[in-house]
């Protein structure tokens, strides 16, 4: 019989991979893994997790936030001809970043300006509840999110939450017994003569203003506050000074340094505004402790934002 020949048969080429994961790589998202050991971009890697070609041992990996453990594998199976493309994500400016995430704690680097915990009157949103807010948009019906410390709105930098109870427990515990690490980095008036020190307050909150007051000597309800310094580096007006937390009481470097004569820059409670920057000059530079799971040490660091930054510049400007 006559007639037109079917055309030659188009077969797809499929491929197979497996990227095994390290320890290192302990508790990275299946996104992040085919990014880093794939080389995929976050978006192919998206459209391949939805198109059911991403297996974790075995299993079909559905969540693109799902965390990977030592020892899994990640098998890939795929048309490297497709173009694979997970719908893109609608980012809001966001003013924090995570440093570190995990099962069982997540690390952020805050701007000033943000609260860490919501307050009564809920005027801002805070930290916890951004965080909370992005667990719940990437499936997590009902997230726990619980601060194991705070720092200060108008402090930048590091502060750390748990993810579960017991690793807020075990947190709270080393926090208790001051075995994290806390530096901060502070631009102090004048200039600080001393190039270290240590200095020993007695902290107790006025009953009405709820400012923290220091005192040489212990009274009752005041809490015992100490952190040492060291000049990083002096200017003709300011010093910069790195603080060591020996005890985490609420605005206590702000507080110690202000009852030492030299309140920091910017700070307008406990000092005075300054042109040069619109909040106090405070930033929590590195943040260690041991994973509540695991026991191993993690340490963290954040470089001062870019007000900090300017406000640096501005001081060597004008002189040592």
């Amino acid at each position: 019989m006559g007639g037109a020949e079917d055309g030659p048969e188009i077969l797809s080429v499929v491929e197979r991979k497996t990227l095994p994961v390290a320890p290192a790589q302990a508790g990275r998202t299946v996104l992040r893994i085919l990014h880093d050991l794939g080389g995929f971009t976050h978006r192919t890697a998206r459209g391949m997790i939805l198109a059911g070609g991403v297996h974790r041992n075995g299993r079909a990996v559905r969540r693109v936030d799902e965390r990977v453990e030592p020892g899994d594998r990640i098998e890939l199976v795929y048309e490297p001809e497709k173009r694979y493309r997970g719908p893109r994500t609608r980012r809001e400016p966001l003013d924090f970043r995570i440093v570190h995430e995990d099962h069982q704690i997540v690390v952020a680097d805050k701007a000033a300006g943000l609260l860490t915990v919501p307050t009564p009157s809920g005027a801002a949103e805070s930290l916890q509840e951004k965080l909370s807010r992005s667990y719940q948009s990437r499936g997590y019906r009902a997230p726990t999110v619980l601060p194991v410390h705070r720092i200060d709105r108008y402090t930048s930098g590091l502060v750390a939450f748990a993810l579960t109870e017991p690793a807020w427990r075990q947190i709270r515990a080393q926090f208790a017994a001051g075995l994290p690490e806390r530096v901060y980095l502070a631009v102090a008036q004048g200039r600080v003569e001393p190039d270290e020190g240590t200095l020993v307050h007695h902290l107790e909150e006025h009953p009405r203003s709820l400012k923290i007051r220091a005192g040489r000597h212990r009274r009752e309800g005041s809490k015992r506050a100490s952190l040492a310094f060291v000049v990083r580096e002096r200017f003709a007006e300011a010093t910069l000074l790195e603080v060591r937390l020996e005890t985490g009481r609420r605005n206590q470097i702000r507080v110690q340094l202000a009852a030492m004569g030299h309140p920091i820059v910017g700070d307008h409670a406990y000092g005075r505004p300054s042109p040069f920057i619109g909040r106090t000059a405070l930033h929590a530079k590195r943040l260690s402790f041991d994973h509540p799971a695991r026991g191993t040490r993690l340490t963290f660091d954040s470089d001062p934002p870019e007000d900090f930054q300017k406000l640096l510049a501005t001081l060597r400007g004008r002189g040592r």
